[in-house]
């Protein structure tokens, strides 16, 4: 999970920072409803135009799938039993013990807030499984006017992770030649933790160091005016991309609205 994935699909070509900013609508949708009815239509669109238009392989989808579908569940079962029910006129108790009291009412406002988070999840994966790192960051600078020392340390920032992910697994495997032992427990895992800490903290420090000493060696920074080899333009159907998406979300709280279900205030918080 979020990692970019090369393929030929269109949603690959769309510009960076007009496929972040359709993203961005898609979040803002979902934070103002807390209603299921609008994160879960807005969930499905995401899961569509990954698998349709992103052209990502159906065993991708179903991997990223699973922790979208259990992921609103614990998030909507501990919001409906810490619902407060005085809010509600008539409240559907199904279950009481204690404290805690399970509504109908409190499922419904909880399983809202999960599957927002469920949206959140799935457009982050949306956007970085298929944006290229160095188009984001050359779309940061170029078509959003991004300081390019910004736009460098997230160009840095995203490669990092990947290089520190090889390490931890290049580690790992070193010791297993070596027939280091994993002990169970706790103390096991604070051996193993201290373990890789060490050699994943030395490689860090090192890839930065050389990281710094090729922004050097090429002069970032010292010219005011900088030419880039690739230029990244808004066309139009990175327009079209993110039209549509506004008219989906408009179209979605339109429906939800003429079936009574567009609701748009927080309800069962204290």
């Amino acid at each position: 999970m979020f990692t970019y994935l090369s393929h030929a699909s269109p949603l690959h070509r769309l510009n960076p920072t007009m496929k972040l900013a359709a993203m961005g609508v898609v979040a803002l949708a979902a934070t103002a409803a807390f209603d299921p009815f609008i994160p879960s239509l807005l969930l499905l669109a995401l899961w569509l135009t990954a698998w349709q238009v992103g052209r990502i392989p159906w065993r991708q989808m179903w991997r990223w799938s699973l922790p979208l579908l259990l992921l609103p569940w614990p998030i909507a079962l501990f919001n409906a039993l810490y619902a407060d029910l005085s809010r509600y006129p008539h409240p559907h108790v199904l279950w009481h013990w204690g404290l805690w009291t399970l509504s109908t009412e409190g499922l419904r406002a909880g399983l809202g807030v999960g599957l927002r988070v469920g949206v959140f999840v799935a457009a982050s994966l949306l956007f970085v499984a298929t944006t290229d790192p160095t188009d984001f960051a050359l779309s940061l600078v170029q078509n959003l006017k991004v300081p390019d020392r910004f736009g460098y340390g997230v160009l840095v920032s995203y490669r990092f992770l990947p290089l520190l992910r090889r390490e931890f697994e290049i580690i790992r495997l070193a010791h297993r030649v070596r027939g280091v032992g994993e002990g169970r427990g706790w103390r096991g895992w604070l051996e193993k933790t201290r373990r890789y800490a060490i050699p994943l903290l030395a490689a860090a420090v090192r890839k930065s160091e050389r990281t710094a000493l090729a922004m050097d060696a090429k002069a970032f920074g010292a010219l005011p005016q900088r030419t880039y080899y690739r230029l990244m333009r808004v066309r139009r159907q990175d327009w079209l991309f993110l039209l549509a998406w506004v008219a989906y979300v408009a179209a979605v709280y339109a429906l939800a609205w003429h079936l009574g279900w567009a609701n748009l205030q927080w309800v069962p918080g204290s």
